[in-house]
């Protein structure tokens, strides 16, 4: 069996294999392995999982500024969803071929560079003079924050082993839903208080604080130069393309109106890319996503696993609080219950709780503004409905 085929196999399949001498020569130089209980595994840990804390504070605290923006730049409610698509499309598109440039170029390089390129366009967006200038500078900040999400937890599953990875990347799914709640309150009363600018200009200082540590502290790949995979240029332009347009057809579909022939015509478009690309990856020797790895037991199920009434914006970011709570109680317990449990049956009961999340939603009746009055449905089915939708993140990673 080769080493390309051997890599393509589940790790439990690996195990039961022989390592034979004459292959050990075609091995990768092995990566620097370390302790969470070490000074340097903590700090490898407060940069990847910082990166991913910031990662949800950019996307919630812009919402709580939204008002602020509309009434500062005179901006109509179709055009004021474009500050958050514009984050989250370049987020979700840039994606994969920022796993696919950590591995060619290195986990630690990109992730700098990702952190790097967070603090120069957030600080860029603080100063931003108009609404079509903040809109861009916010599609290009998350290009940067889909660089560290790759990197982050390829640095966590390569230097730490055993026990200790399952707890980094409990803690680095944690830091999400901590983040998420952050980004609410930060941004919610930051923009009551001081204004909706400061949120970006004191998030750059964090940004650029991680950027110097992750250079000092971060781990360099090991392998072997020319084990690195040369670059799916055409797979890279088909899937970015296909995904952000998929995205925004999603995102965009309710505003534009579904039948629209512009939405209709985006939506024909982005599959045809995303078909394009899947044959792509099926012919070419070095494919970004090869198919061989929906073989792999269980990821399949992982991969699809991934896939407010006149208040001010202290009011809605308190109505998000149980999600985040919720969120980190739940990716810290899952770390320890994937010790004991098969990691399917967990996701499984992440995906039942994300179709059941949002029904009390959509079942909502509106009757106060109050926050916490137990004889109003509205503000008790948004309590389950944040409950239900905190549990399920840490299941899905």
């Amino acid at each position: 069996m080769s080493l390309n085929e051997r890599n393509l196999e589940s790790p439990v399949s690996i195990e039961k294999e022989p390592m034979h001498l004459e292959n050990i020569e075609k091995l990768p130089a092995l990566e620097e392995v370390g302790r969470l209980a070490s000074w340097r595994g903590a700090l490898i840990l407060l940069v990847t999982c910082g990166s991913q804390f910031l990662d949800n504070v950019f996307m919630t605290s812009s919402n709580m500024a939204l008002a602020s923006i509309q009434e500062e730049f005179d901006v109509s409610n179709t055009n004021l969803q474009w500050m958050i698509s514009a984050y989250t499309l370049a987020f979700g598109g840039f994606l994969l071929l920022a796993g696919y440039l950590s591995d060619r170029y290195g986990k630690k390089e990109i992730l700098c560079v990702g952190l790097f390129w967070l603090s120069t366009w957030t600080l860029a967006i603080g100063f931003g003079q108009s609404f079509i200038q903040i809109t861009v500078f916010r599609g290009i900040q998350g290009i940067g924050a889909a660089m560290t999400v790759p990197s982050a937890i390829g640095i966590i599953s390569s230097y730490f082993s055993g026990v200790d990875r399952t707890r980094g990347l409990s803690i680095y799914a944690a830091s999400g839903t901590v983040g998420f709640c952050t980004g609410l309150i930060f941004g919610g009363f930051l923009t009551s208080s001081l204004g909706w600018r400061y949120i970006f200009y004191l998030i750059v200082i964090i940004t650029g604080s991680l950027c110097i540590l992750g250079l000092i502290v971060l781990p360099k790949d090991r392998a072997d130069e020319k084990l690195r995979p040369k670059m799916d240029y055409l797979g890279a332009c088909l899937s970015t393309a296909g995904l952000i347009l998929l995205q925004f057809v999603l995102s965009s579909g309710g505003v534009y109106g579904w039948g629209t022939p512009f939405i209709i015509g985006l939506l024909v478009l982005s599959v045809s890319l995303l078909v394009g690309f899947i044959l792509l990856e099926k012919f070419i020797p070095n494919p970004l996503m090869p198919l061989s790895l929906w073989k792999i037991h269980n990821f399949a199920g992982l991969w699809l696993a991934g896939f407010i009434d006149e208040l001010s914006a202290g009011s809605t970011a308190l109505r998000f609080l149980p999600m985040g709570v919720i969120g980190f109680v739940a990716s810290l317990g899952t770390g320890k219950a994937l010790e004991y449990m098969n990691a399917k049956y967990l996701l499984i009961a992440g995906l039942v709780l994300s179709v059941l999340a949002p029904l009390p939603s959509a079942l909502t009746v509106t009757s106060s503004n109050d926050l916490y009055v137990p004889d109003r449905p509205n503000d008790k089915e948004i309590k389950a409905n944040h409950l239900l939708a905190g549990s399920t993140h840490s299941d899905h990673l």
